[in-house]
């Protein structure tokens, strides 16, 4: 499934601010919840059919969504999942000049996306693995 990313707003049927009982509403489908970290108080739903990870705020409002396989990330038409690492940096510092660039992934705070490569690390045209959409201040202030 092709999911457009709308920045701060959402990424195809992943509305920023959805409930997690009105993303289930809409995508029909019971995800697997779960934390993904001991420090978490929230759970998170994971949507296999669709690569698509939720996280919620304490309120319980999606505060992002991060993609994987099988899904098909889409931003201004560039296919962000699979992309060369370095094809991706190129293309989003296009649409966001303060792309803030690590060595296995970046963050477009102007966006509302980030990217993880994890192999970038010893090889920058390796896939991009993760594509997190965000809601703002998501990651907090902009370096």
């Amino acid at each position: 499934m092709d999911f457009h990313i709308l920045p701060f707003k959402s990424a195809g049927p992943f509305e920023i601010d959805m409930t997690s009982d009105d993303i289930r509403r809409t995508l029909s489908v019971e995800p697997k919840s779960f934390l993904r970290t001991p420090q978490e108080v929230t759970p998170c739903d994971f949507f296999e059919t669709y690569g698509a990870f939720c996280y919620y705020d304490a309120s319980g409002r999606m505060e992002a969504v991060e993609f994987t396989g099988p899904a098909e990330v889409r931003l201004a038409e560039i296919k962000l999942l699979g992309m060369g690492f370095a094809d991706a940096i190129a293309a989003l510092v296009q649409l966001d000049p303060e792309l803030d660039v690590e060595t296995d992934g970046a963050i477009a705070f102007a966006l509302g996306v980030s990217i993880y490569a994890p192999l970038a690390k010893n090889n920058p045209s390796a896939p991009i693995e993760t594509v997190l959409v965000f809601r703002k201040g998501y990651y907090g202030s902009p370096k």
